[in-house]
């Protein structure tokens, strides 16, 4: 009866709306702060440099919705330590259809500037910050000069090996990766020859790492129409190998579903080779693909891993602290979702059951970062629909995990319901 009354104790539901089997346990801060119409994913940095995470959000339209006229814009937002977020001063104006930013130091100063892409124009914006969670206006440089623009993803990254950071970014209708190589003070040209081929719809999340093994930074994108995932091999000097229309060796088709849209890399098997996890357009669904080394890629299954959610994003974190990367998805889907999934990995390629999680905010974007400096990964999420920023924390992890899982297996040992002693059902 003790053992019994212990299995009781141990399965109460945590916070944030998780079931009562889930081994990560978050605590919301406070309300979801508003930071207008169409927030998109969170990008987090120390942008006043005060050593904690801060967050900057671009507002703008996806998924097939038409621009605002109160969006268009880039919010940032300054972490006291705890997590609570406060303005940094008024939003800036970036164009009607932005839709996300990547983070770095692109002139050697030592404070993090932001790089925006917008939806529907070949203009990348670019923010020098001033180290105050303020930034300088933007400035504009295309990467295109015609065309039909559809940009979803921008990256910045060192592909030239200068030690200066580049811009990268996805253009979908131009079935093409555009480069624009930074010159270390904040300036950027295209490079030479570019945009590059990369089949017939680079999508949403490109990742640039080495996934060949040579040393140089590769391209590493999901092709939506084609049903695959392309990877366009560095060469070093900021340009990649393009496929001209055949396959690259790394043009490797998904059969667990239609229509990869995004995509992340993590070492899920152990191996010591960046794999890839796809998701597919706002659907519950997912896939591995496992790197067999220079970036040739095969999937792990023909099924799809299910997802407690739809989907348009994805991110890759520890979130349990065993060494394993976890997946964390959620986005923008046909209804207003105000839950995003959590899948823990087995180390193997393999997942574990979704389970779903509240953020106080609809259509969700996620983003992963240590708050308040525990040393525990939390999660930030941007929400389109309700049109502000969500802070989860994660409370202790270890010990609520093991005892969690000593919990379940006492409980299905003894026939314990979650409610009270009873007859298993």
């Amino acid at each position: 009866m003790h053992i019994a009354t212990l299995a009781l104790t141990l399965s109460l539901v945590p916070s944030c709306g998780q079931d009562a089997a889930s081994p990560v346990h978050f605590t919301q801060v406070g309300e979801p702060i508003p930071v207008g119409p169409m927030a998109g994913t969170p990008v987090l940095e120390d942008f006043d440099n005060d050593g904690d995470l801060d967050v900057a959000v671009v507002c703008g339209p996806c998924c097939g919705r038409d621009p605002d006229p109160e969006s268009g814009h880039l919010r940032v937002l300054l972490n006291d330590g705890s997590g609570r977020l406060g303005y940094a001063g008024h939003s800036i104006k970036i164009g009607e259809t932005s839709l996300g930013a990547a983070a770095g130091d692109i002139n050697h100063d030592g404070i993090i500037d932001l790089a925006c892409y917008q939806h529907s124009s070949y203009d990348l914006a670019f923010l020098l910050g001033k180290g105050d969670g303020t930034f300088a206006p933007p400035t504009y440089v295309a990467v295109k000069e015609t065309g039909e623009a559809h940009v979803h993803s921008v990256v910045l990254a060192d592909v030239n090996n200068d030690g200066h950071l580049d811009a990268l970014a996805t253009l979908v209708e131009d079935h093409a990766l555009a480069v624009l190589l930074g010159n270390g003070k904040g300036g950027f040209k295209p490079a030479p020859h570019q945009p590059y081929f990369a089949h017939q719809h680079p999508y949403a999340q490109l990742e640039i790492a080495d996934v060949t093994g040579d040393g140089n930074p590769d391209a590493c994108m999901t092709d939506m129409r084609g049903g695959a995932i392309t990877v366009l091999a560095g060469v070093g000097n900021g340009a990649f190998l393009t496929s001209n229309g055949f396959h690259l060796g790394p043009h490797t088709e998904v059969v667990a579903f239609e229509r990869p849209m995004a995509l992340q890399l993590a070492d899920l098997d152990s191996d010591g080779d960046l794999d890839v996890v796809a998701i597919g357009d706002e659907s519950p669904e997912a896939t591995v693909l496992l790197n067999q080394g220079e970036g040739r890629f095969v999937e792990r299954g023909s099924r799809p891993i299910r997802l407690a959610v739809a989907t348009t994003s994805l991110a890759l974190s520890d979130l349990n602290g065993d060494g394993i990367a976890d997946l964390i998805t959620g986005g923008v889907g046909m209804g207003r979702e105000s839950r995003i999934s959590i899948t823990l990995g087995k180390g193997d390629g393999t997942f574990e059951t979704s389970f779903p999680m509240q953020t106080g905010g609809d259509s969700p974007s996620p983003a992963i970062g240590d708050m308040n400096g525990d040393g525990l990964p939390d999660i930030v999420t941007g929400n389109y629909d309700s049109g502000d920023v969500s802070v989860l924390i994660q409370t202790a992890r270890a010990q609520s995990s093991r005892l969690t899982q000593l919990g379940l297996q006492l409980r299905q040992q003894l026939g314990v319901t979650a409610f009270g002693l009873g007859l298993a059902r």
